[in-house]
């Protein structure tokens, strides 16, 4: 218990050399106050702007989509049509099922 009260007495007494050196507020509502200088870093520090790449122009972009269609897969050629009825014989009879004789 002794340890503990010399300790507090101690504190208490360093307590006021301890008050003088902690820096003083200037008052905010005196306008001739001295304020500390204040450094703040850009925020386009080290900026650099995009640059575009070299690329073809939006004018040649168009004209090689003139020269394409979008219905260019649509111009296929159609499978020939199966033998026309006018090359049966006259008096013969077809079936789809000759094979199965």
């Amino acid at each position: 218990m002794q340890m503990t009260s010399a300790a507090l007495l101690c504190a208490a007494a360093m307590l006021p050399a301890l008050a003088h050196a902690t820096t003083t507020i200037p008052d905010p509502t005196d306008a001739a106050a001295s304020v500390p200088a204040a450094s703040v870093p850009s925020a386009f520090e080290g900026y650099q702007p995009y640059r575009d790449g070299e690329g073809p122009t939006w004018q040649q972009l168009n004209q090689t989509v003139m020269g394409t269609t979008g219905m260019a897969g649509m111009k296929q050629k159609q499978p020939a049509a199966s033998t026309p009825a006018k090359n049966i014989e006259p008096g013969t009879t077809h079936s789809h099922n000759e094979g199965a004789k």
